[in-house]
């Protein structure tokens, strides 16, 4: 079996079967990565009983946290154990094409990049047929701005450049690791394919993308983390905040049709 250089971090919070769903499609990657690391944020229950019994064919590492800190410090004590060369990350909730760690690897190394993403199905979406091109575009900077251009999920990242560690709050701290080092790292691109997949439509579904008021503030916090990094000026981060209310009434009333629609057609 190939192996990556890729060290995978996979926070997790009482999320029992979904966790086992993730480390699935990591077992079943093409090229296997060089270690696995799972941090159990003080759940308290089972979701990490026997897992290493379970994927003995995967290298995993797995840290339990004294206490419950949030999935950005999570991820924080798994970059610090990570001894990969490149580090991707792995939401407990999501799973990954099994091309996806020796398509985003070769595309790092042959792009010279620092750090990359690429595309994300939603619940209800096949894995699409991957040709044998590699396309990848650029990220603009209103782009990182304006809106998430990285689901965490889809970003890996040389470890040798990282400089920033994840905000420690519940909701946006993503946001706020992937577009610092999108506006300090150099170059960095999006493959344009579908490697990830979440078992939630984009917003809207129960979890943490249901909390969307949560969200709302993650975000503009982030861009004040931004701000206080020296990473925007103050009259871009004026001018965003504007634009993230007119998103979140945007999910609003798409989440709104999306349970009358549900409602009616059950009627």
């Amino acid at each position: 079996m190939n192996t990556v250089p890729v060290s995978v971090i996979v926070p997790t919070f009482r999320d029992g079967e979904a966790l086992r769903r993730a480390l699935r499609s990591i077992a079943a990657q093409t090229s296997l990565p060089k270690e696995v690391i799972v941090v159990d944020d003080a759940a308290g229950d089972e979701s990490c009983t026997d897992l290493a019994a379970h994927f003995a064919m995967l290298p995993l590492t797995i840290i339990v946290l004294k206490r419950n800190g949030g999935p950005g410090r999570a991820r924080n004590v798994g970059m610090q154990a990570a001894s990969g060369t490149h580090i991707a990350f792995l939401d407990a909730d999501d799973e990954w094409h099994p091309e996806k760690l020796s398509r985003q690897t070769v595309a790092m190394e042959t792009g010279g990049l620092a750090m990359s993403s690429h595309l994300k199905l939603f619940s209800g979406q096949d894995w699409e047929e991957l040709g044998e091109d590699v396309p990848t575009v650029g990220f603009s900077r209103w782009d990182i701005l304006l809106k998430n251009p990285a689901s965490i999920s889809t970003v890996m990242i040389r470890r040798d450049v990282i400089c920033w560690s994840f905000p420690e709050w519940y909701a946006g701290e993503d946001y706020g690791f992937v577009a610092s080092h999108l506006l300090t790292c150099a170059p960095a691109a999006r493959i344009k394919l579908a490697l990830a997949r979440a078992d939630k439509p984009a917003f809207g579904a129960s979890g943490l993308s249901a909390r969307m008021l949560r969200m709302q503030i993650g975000e503009m916090r982030a861009h004040y983390f931004l701000w206080k990094q020296g990473l925007i000026g103050s009259f871009q981060l004026v001018m965003l905040a504007p634009w993230t209310w007119i998103k979140f009434a945007r999910r609003m009333a798409i989440r709104t049709f999306r349970s009358l629609g549900a409602r009616f057609g059950s009627e």
